[in-house]
Formats: structure tokens, C-alpha cells, sequence
């Protein structure tokens, strides 16, 4: 009986050796067989003449065609040969069909989309758009299709693996893809019900101690507009749309999405500023990791286009870079275009309520959502005259009027962008720019420099929307949207500086409200900081302010933690150490800075000890990017309403919170030794594709961990999940000598070459030669593809 068992062990064994020998040779295989061809010729239908495809060192595309409309084609056709998978991930995502592929982890996410109404509004901008434009995505469309037809047997192995075929690529699909960031750069709802609550726990007083919106560090760029009030407002009507209901919970892993942007840096400095005496334009977005890359290096190349930067999977054009004459670089204004209304509806008739003391239909749209191996799930979305029921926080309907929303709310002006000479062509271009708000740093071949933030930012009848308000009357209604020519701007700044990482833009004599809630100022002062130390900056200069990691923030924690100490001195051993740690630290968040960590730490304790006894368990709730800043507000004047109970003074506050921070840092570093107090340890970084959970793929697909230099508020802003999403300087007196990076690399394919290659450069702060003349281009090409119309 024994002998029997041990030979049926030993078959069964060797049956599984096989079957998973068998599986990681198909795989092996599969993923070779997908990947694209870069050299030779190919017959192609759609093109109206031959394009040729040079690629560098980087497998970047330099795209040399004899129209624009071939250009935008082979656009296309080489975007879907490194990204077809991410690109079809993100019409999914924005268009409520996911589910359909991933079975219900991912039905939140197509709740939340489908009562957005993404997907119809990407209907509703492309059929808005010129004809001239709809020709442009239909090429786009027709060179991803193009692939697609071509490579049926040998697409991207996340299609065999989750075994289901791409459909054909339409004109729409690229709104849809391009509106997935939109919608992540401007979602601030959520915010707006926990300062509710928070409000309604500490009253408005000490609320307004909480939500600060102004810093000693602030550095406005823009300048005054000439008239002091408005005289107008630019009325774009709001339609109904459909948003989200209580059930959307969190994605089945929205890093293959983007996460929101919460941080990013431009800036641009004039000739005098530069050893060349040309000027220098600097960028680095900072979004949400994932594999692949959220951006794609393309250089596009017809008459009439001369084109190199970043292009976003799935979208035409080039939506960061450089052309013969301009530069321009982009971080997101992160305006408040999101208000919440409470709505009544008719206990009677749930699909009436009550405007203005009459009883209007809702909007009532029924979705169907196919859901993978279960049956399909029905939604009911209801829309009043703001928008669309998105909560029923408190037992209220909220509607959310949003400018993505709007009739109209995204233009399409990149190819014109892409086109411009001058500052003039580019601010025109600006106009059809809606959302998300966007600065805008600029700089040509002329010498200027200038700064638009572009987008639409409502006008309310009262309020600032920073909280829900009553929907019933028109009070709270928005007027209409800030004008364009009264946007945020500057044009030739006499010191020649402009910069902007997200704070507060605008001086206080701006007559119109963007937003309260501007991120922490400490990444623009460190810029400026830097930018001011200098008059010969270089490239390589710049990319060195990109990879800065001095924490003004911690710096500032850090003094005062010393001072405190002085005063009331901590007998901990532990706690004694970490001083000791203070005492010697330049202020620098490196990845093995012991210092950094034990800041870290003590701030978000020294946050808790002082909120605690008046949020209680509302505690979670309070999220301001400014938050440090309250802390300044607090413990400089030491204003007594804020001193915890059972601490005589803000002394005992800092080293309580000290202690309680020190407490933290064995279970954070998994050790007691001081040896282990690494900060870039417990600021690990993985890279996650979307289908690196499943068993056996995550050490295949991911990249990572790695421990990170940087905090959440340095320059090099590094956090588990966010950072520089890639990195571009364009030196406008040599234009092969710009540099540019992404996080990983061109493809999306895992045995391709330029899958992870970027990512070393990336990683330690280095970068690549922008190619951009001829002469460089045909130098550096490793791969030479020729694409023939076919006959």
C-alpha cells in the first residue's frame, strides 16, 4: 500500500515538474513572439507615404514622415507596438469596462466611472471637436489598428494571459485615455466632506488654525491682472453627468491607472542665469508608479512639425517638450473645480427634487456593467442640475458639479502647441486648454520666458466650495468661469526666474479664488533657493535641482526638537540617540539618513498629540498638504488653544512627540538595532504592474523594491507610491544637449530590451541626451523601421 502511494507521489510529481516546465516555456516563447519588429520594412494600410521610424539607444521613436496625418499614424502604430496593453487598460478604466477582463475586484472602479460618466464624456469632446482634428484621431486610430490587425497571434502576453482579444482602437478611445489623467488631477471632493466633519468636531475657529492656505515660504509667480474685479465671466454651461455611488470602494490595484497627482516642478530661467546665455526649461511631473511608464518619448517629424517630449499611450501628439522654437514644461495648478450640493428630492417621487421652490426631473440613467464569470450588474445613476449623486454622506443626496463635466470641458490643443513659435501662438493654443488647470512654464529661441496657468475655475455666486452647501436655490450656483486673459501669468519676470511645484501661485491682491488647498511651499522655496545660488546653470545643473533632497520641512522639525530638548531634555536612551542624530544632520533625506527617519516620524506623532484631544476619532480624517505649516502656526506663537492637556508647554509637546516617534521606529525598521534606522528603508519603492499580484508574475512583471532618498515634500518628491514620473531640461542653445527620462522605459512588453532600462538613470538622478537634429538622430539610431503604404 506504502509503494503504491509513493510511486502515485512520485507520478503526480513529475506530471506537475512537466506541466510547469511545459507552462514556462510557452511563456518564455510567447514573450519573445510579441515583441514588435524595429528593422526592415512593413506594409502597412493607411499610410499615404513611406514614414521612417529611427530608434535610439532607448528604443525612443524618432517618427520622420511626409505629412502630418502619417506622422499622427505612425504615432500610433509604434505607441501600440511598446504600450497596446496599457493602452487598452486605460479606455477600460475611463470608459466603466474593466470588469468585463478582471472579474468584480475591479467592479468599484467601473461603478465609480460609469456614474462619472467618463466614457460619455469623451463622447461628448470628441464630437466637439474641428473636423481637422477628428482626421488627426481617426490616423491615430487607423496606426493602432493597424498593429492590432497585424499582430493578432502575438500581442503583449497580458492578453493571453487574461485571455481575451483588444478591441479596434476608435477616435474616441484616445479622449477616453487622455481623460483618465484629467480626472486624477482635479478630484477633490472627498476632501471637501472631511473638512466637513472636521469642521463640524472643532468648530470654524479652530478650523481655520487647521486649513491654512498662505506660508512665509509661498513664492507667487504670477502677476496681477490689470483690472481689479471681474467684469465678466466666460459662461460655459454644466451638464448633467453621472458620478459615483457610496459602494465604490478602492480598485483592484489603481496603480495601473493613475493616481493622483499630487505634486510635480517646472521651472525656467532667462539667459542671464545660464552659462550659455540661452534659456533653460526644466520639468518633472510627479504622478503615480506603474508598469509601464505613465509617458512615452516619441519625436514626430513632417512638414510643418518638428516635435520631441513626452506623449501620453493611447493620446496623439506631444504633451511635454520642445519643438524648433519653444519649450514648454507643466504642473498641475490643482484648482478647486469640484462642489458638492445636498439636494432634496420628493419623498413621493425620488426622481424629482426641489430647485427654487419647484419640484424638476432628475436625469436617470440605467448602466449595465459586464462583470467576467458572474452576471452583469445593473446601475441606476441620478443626476440633478449640478451633477451627478456621488454620496449619501450624512443621509443627504451630494451632487458634484465638476468642470470635467462641462459642456465642452477639455479642448484638444496640443497639435497646435506642438506648432508654436512664439508666445503669442502658444497662449492662443492655451485657450482651448479646459481641464485640468495646468501652469505652464515656456521659454523660445528668442530668449523669453513666460508662465500661463490655463483651465477652467468657476466663479461662485458666494461660498468658495470648500465645504457642501445647499442645492435648492441658486446661491450657491456657479456664475460662469475666471476669464482667460485674467488667468494666472507672466511674461519676462525682471529677475528671470519663474517656477512653480504646486503652492500658491497667485499674490493676495488676485481677485479670483482658485483654491485653499495649495501643497506645501516648501519644494517651490528650495527651488528658488537653488535657482537664485546661481548665474551659470547648465543641463546637468538643472537635473541636480531635480534630484535635490534638503527637507526644509524636517529642518525646521529638527530645530525645533533640539530647542525643546534644551529646555526639557528627554532620559531615554533611545530618545538621547536620535538627538544626538539631530544635532549632527545637514538636512539631507538620504536613503540612509537615520535623521530623516526619526523626523518623519516624530512629525506625524507631533501631529496626533496635538490633534487627538480635539478630533478624537475624527482623527483620520484631517489630510492638508499644508499641514506642517499649521504646525508652524502653532508651535512658533505657541498659541495656547492647540497645547495638548496633560503637557505644561509646547516644550514637553516636541519631546512627547519625540518619544512616541522613537517608540515607532523598531517595528518600522523590523529591528531594534540603531544600525537599522535607514529612512530609504521604510520609503521603499515598488514599481507594480497591474498584474503583478497574481501568483508567480509579480517577481517577473514588478520592479522593485528599492529604498528611496527624498520625502514627500523635497524637490526629488519620493514616496511609496508618487514621484518624478519623468524628468526634462531643454537647453536652448544646443538642442541634442536637453535631457530626458522616464521611470522604466519605452516598452510595456517584459522581454523587450527598453523595459526597465531608463530605470538606473532614473533611480540615481542621472538622464539621456534629448535627440533632436538630424545629424544626431541618424548618429545614434540602433534601429531603422520603414513604414510602406501598402499597395
Amino acid at each position: 500500500m506504502l509503494g503504491a502511494l509513493r510511486r502515485l507521489f512520485i507520478f503526480l510529481s513529475v506530471v506537475l515538474l512537466l506541466v510547469g516546465s511545459g507552462a514556462a516555456l510557452w511563456l518564455r516563447w510567447k514573450v519573445h513572439a510579441s515583441l514588435p519588429t524595429l528593422d526592415g520594412v512593413l506594409n502597412v494600410p493607411g499610410l499615404a507615404a513611406p514614414v521612417e521610424v529611427l530608434r535610439d539607444a532607448r528604443g525612443v521613436p524618432h517618427i520622420r514622415a511626409q505629412s502630418i496625418p502619417d506622422a499622427i499614424f505612425a504615432q500610433g502604430f509604434v505607441t501600440a507596438q511598446d504600450r497596446l496593453w496599457q493602452m487598452d487598460l486605460h479606455r477600460r478604466h475611463a470608459e466603466g469596462t474593466l470588469s468585463a477582463v478582471f472579474g468584480a475586484r475591479t467592479l468599484p472602479t467601473d461603478i465609480q466611472n460609469r456614474t462619472l460618466g467618463l466614457g460619455r464624456a469623451a463622447e461628448e469632446v470628441f464630437s466637439a471637436t474641428s473636423p481637422d482634428e477628428r482626421r488627426l484621431f481617426s490616423a491615430y486610430a487607423r496606426g493602432v489598428n493597424a498593429f492590432i490587425f497585424a499582430h493578432r497571434g502575438r500581442l503583449p502576453i497580458e492578453f493571453a494571459i487574461l485571455r481575451y482579444q483588444p478591441s479596434p482602437w476608435r477616435e474616441v478611445d484616445s479622449v477616453a485615455a487622455g481623460l483618465n489623467l484629467s480626472a486624477s488631477l482635479s478630484n477633490s471632493w472627498h476632501d471637501d466632506l472631511a473638512r466637513e466633519h472636521v469642521t463640524a468636531r472643532v468648530g470654524p475657529g479652530l478650523a481655520a488654525d487647521l486649513y491654512p492656505d498662505h506660508s512665509p515660504y509661498d513664492v507667487p509667480v504670477a502677476e496681477v491682472p490689470s483690472s481689479d474685479k471681474p467684469q465678466h465671466a466666460e459662461l460655459v454651461p454644466t451638464a448633467p453627468g453621472a458620478l459615483l455611488a457610496d459602494s465604490a470602494a478602492e480598485a483592484f490595484s489603481d496603480r495601473q491607472a493613475f493616481a493622483a497627482s499630487l505634486a510635480s516642478n517646472d521651472w525656467v530661467v532667462s539667459g542671464a542665469h545660464t552659462r550659455s546665455g540661452k534659456p533653460l526649461l526644466a520639468n518633472d511631473p510627479h504622478l503615480g508608479h506603474s508598469v509601464p511608464s505613465i509617458w512615452y518619448m516619441v519625436h514626430l517629424k513632417a512638414p510643418g512639425l518638428d516635435v520631441s517630449g513626452v506623449s501620453l499611450p493611447g493620446v496623439p501628439y506631444v504633451i511635454i517638450g520642445h519643438n524648433e522654437d519653444i519649450a514648454w514644461g507643466v504642473t498641475n495648478t490643482a484648482p478647486d473645480v469640484q462642489d458638492l450640493y445636498a439636494e432634496t428630492f420628493d419623498p413621493r417621487n425620488p426622481r424629482k427634487y426641489l430647485h427654487n421652490g419647484l419640484w424638476v426631473d432628475a436625469v436617470v440613467r440605467n448602466e449595465t456593467i459586464v462583470v467576467r464569470d458572474r452576471s452583469d450588474y445593473h446601475l441606476s445613476v441620478v443626476a440633478t442640475r449640478h451633477g451627478p449623486i456621488v454620496s449619501h454622506d450624512g443621509g443627504r443626496n451630494l451632487a458634484l458639479q465638476w468642470t470635467l463635466l462641462s459642456t465642452q470641458p477639455v479642448g484638444t490643443p496640443f497639435l497646435k502647441i506642438d506648432r508654436a513659435g512664439n508666445w503669442p501662438e502658444f497662449t492662443a493654443a492655451l485657450r482651448d486648454f479646459k481641464v485640468p488647470m495646468q501652469n505652464f512654464v515656456y521659454a523660445d529661441t528668442q530668449g523669453n520666458i513666460g508662465y500661463y496657468a490655463a483651465g477652467l475655475v468657476p466663479i461662485r455666486h458666494q461660498g468658495n466650495g470648500a465645504v457642501p452647501v445647499p442645492g435648492i436655490t441658486d446661491d450657491y450656483d456657479w456664475t460662469g468661469f475666471i476669464p482667460f486673459e485674467k488667468l494666472p501669468q507672466s511674461f519676462n519676470p525682471p529677475e528671470g526666474i519663474i517656477a512653480t511645484a504646486n503652492g500658491r501661485i497667485v499674490p493676495d491682491a488676485y481677485p479670483y479664488f482658485i483654491t485653499a488647498r495649495w501643497d506645501a511651499p516648501y519644494r517651490t522655496a528650495r527651488i528658488f533657493e537653488r535657482l537664485r545660488e546661481g548665474s551659470a546653470f547648465t543641463p546637468s545643473g538643472m537635473l541636480r535641482i531635480q534630484a535635490d533632497i534638503y527637507s526644509i520641512e524636517d529642518v525646521w522639525l529638527a530645530k525645533q526638537l533640539l530647542a525643546a530638548a534644551v529646555r526639557r531634555p528627554p532620559s531615554a536612551p533611545d530618545v538621547q540617540y536620535a538627538l544626538g542624530l539631530l544635532r549632527g544632520w545637514d538636512g539631507e533625506a538620504r536613503a540612509d539618513s537615520a535623521a530623516t527617519l526619526v523626523v518623519e516620524v516624530t512629525r506625524h506623532a507631533l501631529l496626533a498629540r496635538i490633534l487627538k484631544p480635539k478630533l478624537g476619532e475624527h482623527l483620520s480624517l484631517y489630510d492638508w498638504p499644508m499641514s506642517t505649516t499649521f504646525l508652524q502656526n502653532v508651535i512658533e506663537p505657541k498659541l495656547a488653544r492647540w497645547l495638548p492637556p496633560g503637557d505644561a508647554d509646547f516644550d514637553a509637546t516636541l519631546t512627547g512627540s519625540l518619544e512616541d516617534g522613537v517608540r515607532q521606529i523598531p517595528a518600522l525598521v523590523h529591528g531594534q538595532s540603531h544600525a537599522a534606522w535607514k529612512w530609504g528603508d521604510t520609503n521603499s519603492l515598488t514599481f507594480h504592474h497591474p498584474l503583478g499580484g497574481l501568483p508567480l508574475l509579480g517577481h517577473w512583471l514588478n520592479v522593485g523594491p528599492f529604498p528611496q532618498p527624498g520625502t514627500g515634500t523635497t524637490v526629488k518628491q519620493t514616496t511609496p507610491h508618487l514621484g518624478p514620473s519623468m524628468r526634462m531640461v531643454a537647453d536652448f542653445s544646443d538642442w541634442d544637449q536637453s535631457l530626458q527620462n522616464i521611470t522604466l522605459g519605452e516598452s510595456g512588453q517584459v522581454a523587450s530590451p527598453y523595459y526597465r532600462d531608463q530605470f538606473s538613470a532614473w533611480y540615481e538622478g542621472r538622464s539621456y541626451p534629448m535627440l533632436f537634429t538630424d545629424a544626431a538622430v541618424e548618429k545614434d539610431a540602433i534601429h531603422k523601421l520603414v513604414l510602406e503604404p501598402e499597395r
